[in-house]
């Protein structure tokens, strides 16, 4: 796998968990059907986030990007807010 292929992937399973953690966040928000649909996409991605940790064995490159994902959606709701 070459450098770029590598970084796409990294970054796309980083943005993976950053979305997992936005759901976590709005959890409850939803009522009767919606809600049972939000659990279920919850579960799997709870579930594909869980896959990714073992796969990735909690890399340091995964953690930077997500961590660096998250302080980004952090400041956009910030101005979106503010």
């Amino acid at each position: 796998m070459d450098k770029d292929t590598s970084i796409d992937i990294i970054l796309l399973l980083a943005t993976f968990r950053c979305f997992n953690e936005q759901l976590y966040n709005i959890k409850g928000k939803h009522s009767k059907v919606l809600k049972m649909k939000f659990n279920r996409l919850q579960n799997v991605a709870r579930a594909y986030e869980n896959e990714i940790v073992k796969l990735t064995d909690n890399s340091d490159e995964l953690e930077g990007v997500y961590d660096c994902l998250m302080e980004v959606i952090q400041e956009v709701k910030e101005q979106v807010y503010g």
